[in-house]
This record gives structure tokens, sequence and C-alpha cells, in this order.
């Protein structure tokens, strides 16, 4: 009696076709796998800027103020807020100067916290009705969100929430007049604020 099983050519066979299905599906599930990423980190982007608008209608105020004083002289306590997950991004051919215009304080403590003492006084209905954020983690590359505070505080330029998506750099310009088209630089994600 002759025992049944596989040839070796036959496992052969099998062993080469799944190495070619192997090969053609892998680039097709990772696209998927980068396309999930980035539409994270645009509903990210998206979520930051409408917390800060939301800020803005509540308080009147845009949140970047460190104190009562730094709003009334329009003086923004960075020039850009980063969120406290992840690393800084890397500068691209947009000057940044990442490392000398991000503070030190984060975007979800600006954002949860009153600290240009809005009181119920000023402005009918005006209060601090905070938090307006949860933690937000770094961008699915493990780079930093950041919100251009400096040109919400008495400036011409577009503000906005940017990932510096998945290359990790900068490559948008950082302070764009209001009046001209602010496009994206690279493969940077951006949601505007104002």
């Amino acid at each position: 009696m002759k025992a049944k099983g596989f040839t070796l050519i036959e496992l052969a066979v099998v062993l080469a076709i799944i190495a070619v299905l192997a090969a053609v599906l892998t680039p097709m599930v990772m696209n998927y796998v980068e396309q999930g990423r980035i539409a994270r980190a645009q509903a990210d982007v998206r979520t930051i800027a409408d917390a800060v608008r939301l800020y803005q209608r509540d308080t009147g105020r845009w949140p970047v103020y460190d104190s009562s004083t730094a709003y009334t002289s329009a003086t923004a306590a960075a020039d850009v807020i980063g969120s406290s997950q992840g690393s800084n991004p890397a500068n691209g051919t947009a000057t940044w100067n990442v490392g000398g215009v991000i503070g030190t304080t984060s975007l979800e403590s600006f954002l949860n916290n009153n600290y240009s003492s809005v009181t119920a006084n000023g402005f009918p209905k005006v209060t601090f009705n905070g938090p307006y954020i949860g933690t937000v983690d770094s961008d699915p590359w493990g780079n930093k969100y950041l919100l251009t505070s400096g040109n919400l505080a008495g400036s011409t330029n577009h503000a906005y929430a940017i990932s510096a998506g998945p290359n990790g750099v900068l490559d948008t310009t950082l302070s764009v007049p209001v009046g001209t088209n602010l496009n994206p630089g690279g493969d940077d994600l951006i949601s505007m604020v104002r």
C-alpha cells in the first residue's frame, strides 16, 4: 500500500503561488495602512482646529495667552504651540526654526486651562467652559501636532493646526498673509483655524 501525501514538486508549486500572492498583496495592504494614518492625522488636525475655534467662541480669546496682560497686549505665549506627545518635526524648506519657536507649555494645557483669566463679567455669556480637548497623542508618525499660535495673536497671517505628515518634515510656510492662499507644502496636513 502506497502512502498518500504531497510530492516535493507539489509543495514547491503551492509555496511559489503563496509567495507570488504575498508579493502582490503586500503593497496594497501597506497602502491601506498609510491611507489610514493620513486619515487619522487629518481628523486630528481638524479636531484641534475645532477645539481652538470653540474656545475662542466661548471666551472671546484665542487659547494662546498665558495671562490677562498677555491678552491685553496681544502677545502669544509662543509662536507655535505643540501637543504634549511626540517629537518635534524637522525643519523643511520652510523657515520654521522648530526648536526656537515651539513653546514649553503644551497645546492641551492652553485648551484646558483658563490661563488668560476669562470671567463671566465681560461680554455677555463669555465664560470658560473647558476642557476643550483631551490628550492629543503624537501624529501617526511620532511627531507633535502644532498650532501656529503667534498668528492668532493680533497677526494678519493664517493660523492653522498642522501635522508634518509621513516624512516628518515641515514644508508649509509658517506665516502666510490672510489674503494669500495657504497651500500645504510637501506631505503636510493642515486645518485652518482662521
